[in-house]
């Protein structure tokens, strides 16, 4: 139960620090190099590495959210929601290849959990995150 409990906090912050870096971004408030300071920070403080998800391939990246058969919701959310970011800010950086390519895994992530809806509160559905991906995927086209 205490394991449980701590493990959902450590997702509440984290995606507490995304929603305040996703506000950042699509603020254009902060430079660049700072955005991605902070995307690798949130990113080690899930126990991922930024660089490996950008360079990993779909298939890959769901190994990693369903080694044992089950996607892990959390994982897999984490990693989406990372991509997204990092894809966001490509965008705004006008990369569009690298915006492109983090913005497609981040809705392969997120069309693995789309069915299962919201995990907490405060975090987007997977559903709505899919909707926005494919209008920035369609303003790169």
């Amino acid at each position: 139960m205490h394991q449980r409990d701590y493990i959902l906090r450590h997702i509440e912050q984290l995606g507490s620090a995304l929603v305040a870096l996703r506000n950042l971004i699509l603020g254009r408030k902060a430079d660049p190099a700072r955005v991605d300071e902070e995307l690798t920070a949130v990113a080690g403080r899930g126990g991922m590495d930024l660089e490996l998800l950008r360079g990993f391939t779909e298939d890959t990246l769901y190994m990693f959210v369903a080694s044992t058969g089950d996607v892990e919701p959390a994982r897999c959310w984490l990693m989406g929601e990372l991509l997204y970011l990092d894809g966001l800010q490509a965008q705004l950086e006008e990369r569009e290849l690298d915006a492109e390519a983090s913005l497609r895994k981040a809705r392969m992530l997120f069309a693995l959990i789309e069915p299962a809806g919201g995990m907490l509160v405060g975090i987007p559905e997977a559903a709505g995150r899919v909707e926005e991906i494919d209008e920035h995927l369609g303003q790169l086209a």
